[in-house]
Formats: C-alpha cells, structure tokens, sequence
C-alpha cells in the first residue's frame, strides 16, 4: 500500500483534509497545533468502473485499492513555520507528499501562523523541504568524499552526493532537476524529501475562496508536480453521508464525483501506479501495480504462487468487460486476449493468471 504524508503550515485544514479521505474523525480546533501527534489512516481510491464490474459480474465483495495516509503536526515559532524535527524521519519513509495550502478566510480560524496566500506557503514549505535535505546531503557529501578518498569505487557515488549537496545549498529542491537512474539510486538511503513526488492541495472555501490559486501555485512548485483544488471543510461534511446522498451533494454543486477523487487519483498517479482487476462472483478487486509492471509482476501481486508458476495471462479491459455484461461474456464475444509474461500491464486491465507450481 502506497504512503503518503499530509503536511502544511499550522491552521490549513491539513487533519480535515486526512478526516474527508479516511473518513475518521481525528481532533481539529481552530487554533495552531491541535495536531499534537501524527494521525494514521487509509484512503480508499475511488473507482466507479471497479464499482459497476462487480454489479455487473454480481461479485458478493468489493475492494477498492488503497493509500496509507499520514497526517503530522507541525511546529512553528515566530516569524518561522517548520517541521518538527522529530517527524522528520517519519516524513523521509512516505512515498509521496500532500502539501496542503490555506486559501480561504475564516475569522474563528486564527490564520497568523500560515496566512492565506498559497503561493507564501508553498514557498515557505518548499524551503523548509530543502532546507532539512541541504543539511542530510552536506553531512553525507563530507563523510562520502573522505570514504572516496580512500576507495576509487565509491568516487562515482561522492560526486553524485557532492552534486545534489550543491543543488539544495542554492535552494533549489532536487525534483527540480534532471537525474540519472545512478544519482537516484545513490540518493535511495537518504530519502530526500524534495525528491518525493507532490501533490500540492489548493484548500479553498466553501464559498469559492482561492479561484485561481491553483495557477500561481502551479507556477511556484517544480514542475511536473500536480496541483488540485478542493475544500476540506466541504468534503469532510460529504464524507460523513451516505454515499447515494453525497452524490447528490457533489452533483448539485457541480462536483461531479467530489474534488476528493481528483485529488486522490492525482496522488496514485504522482507515485507512477496503476490499477489492474480480478473479477469474479466471489469478489472484485482493484490492485495496485507500478506502471510498466509486466503480467508475471501483476501477478506477483495477487498471490506470491501466481507469479511463481505464471503459465500466461488472458486480458480484456474493464470497459470491455462492462459493456459484454461480465467476464465470461466478455471471452464468449472474443475480447479476451491471451499475453505472455513480458506483457506491459495497462490501466484497467482486467487479468485473469493460469499458472501452475
């Protein structure tokens, strides 16, 4: 299961955000630093076409995939918003970021330790990033020149730490740079955090506060990080409904399915995953696969034996699957296909392994 940390500055909405995905109900007050203590939940990723697979396979179970979300505190003092250092290490083991940004005003919630410009907070948050791995890099750089100085063979891994040292020292964030599969891989133990992919979430008002901050906050952040716009209160409240009356909600305020699944599918698919199917009358089940996993990797990922005795894999898409009125139909009219093991996993595929141990 993929984690992802929620953090911004004090008073942004950050645990009513992490209450609308998980639908939980951790403490908020409207002062800075009610979160004393990270929260842990799970977020499930919406998907109405896993949900009309199972209607019409008349699968008995659903399972949705899933994202692990962590919601920590943060500190702050005057003149200086922070991480606390002590959630840092916490921090550097997700796998992604959701940076949430104040955008709406609120007189019974204090917004002087955050404002309400997002574009301020994001770049305030940026540099928080960059500053806590410019301190990681420049101790590690020092220590690895030495181990080079005495071992040809780690010369290579040196300069590529020395090299990343002098990117955050001039406070650029290392997702701002090109690296190579070899920097990576040599970064991998100090899990930098402005490395992880980002979602950047606009937490706009009810009332439609934060109009195009989205834009400005777009043109702040590295390239290529996603950028979203929702209201966190709002979405809590709809969390809270069943869902037949929260689609009537988002429909009658024009949401569609809710800014929550924008901003969860925008998450799944900064970490580079893709969801692949398994349908039956027993159950219907969304996994989770990096994209570019082969047949025998999905199949890893149902059962350790499938991919072990992978024999080959018979494929049709989820909408395939949908307008025959179920799998066996599906095969009966000719869109099921058969792949070997190199076969490149594509979103909503629905896979069926043979396999043999």
């Amino acid at each position: 299961m993929a984690g992802v940390a929620i953090l911004g500055l004090p008073n942004v909405g950050k645990t009513t955000l992490f209450n609308a995905l998980t639908g939980l109900g951790a403490a908020t007050a409207p002062h800075p630093f009610s979160t004393a203590e990270p929260n842990l939940g799970v977020a499930r990723v919406p998907d109405a076409g896993l949900d009309r697979a199972a209607e019409v396979e008349g699968s008995r179970k659903i399972v949705h995939a899933q994202i692990e979300l962590l919601d920590l505190p943060t500190v702050a003092g005057e003149g200086h918003s922070g991480l606390a250092p002590r959630f840092l290490a916490r921090l550097r083991e997700e796998e992604a970021l959701a940076v949430v940004l104040r955008a709406f005003e609120d007189p019974s919630v204090p917004s002087d330790e955050s404002g309400t410009d997002p574009v301020e907070q994001a770049e305030t948050l940026l540099l928080e990033l960059t500053v806590a791995d410019a301190e990681v890099f420049a101790r590690r750089s020092e220590r690895a020149a030495k181990e080079a100085s005495a071992d040809a063979g780690k010369k290579r891994f040196a300069a590529a730490v020395a090299k990343a040292s002098g990117v955050l020292e001039e406070g650029t964030p290392l997702r701002a740079v090109s690296w190579t599969d070899e920097e990576r891989s040599a970064f991998r133990d100090l899990a930098p955090l402005t490395l992880k992919p980002a979602v950047w979430v606009v937490n706009a008002g009810e009332d439609g506060d934060g109009a195009g901050a989205a834009e400005r906050v777009a043109e702040t952040v590295p390239a290529g990080d996603t950028v979203v716009t929702l209201s966190a209160r709002l979405e809590e409240e709809a969390a809270e409904l069943d869902p037949a009356d929260r689609a009537e909600l988002y429909e009658g305020l024009g949401l569609g399915e809710g800014a929550l699944a924008t901003m969860v599918r925008a998450t799944y698919d900064a970490l580079g995953l893709l969801s692949f199917y398994t349908l039956g009358p027993k159950e219907a089940h969304a996994w989770t696969v990096r994209q570019g996993a082969t047949a025998r990797e999905a199949a890893g990922k149902i059962h350790s034996d499938l991919e072990r005795g992978f024999i080959r894999a018979e494929i049709a898409t989820l909408d395939e699957v949908i307008a025959s009125g179920g799998w066996d139909a599906c095969k009966a009219a000719g869109c099921v296909r058969v792949e070997g093991k190199d076969y490149v996993v594509a979103e909503r595929d629905v896979v069926l392994v043979r396999f043999s141990v």
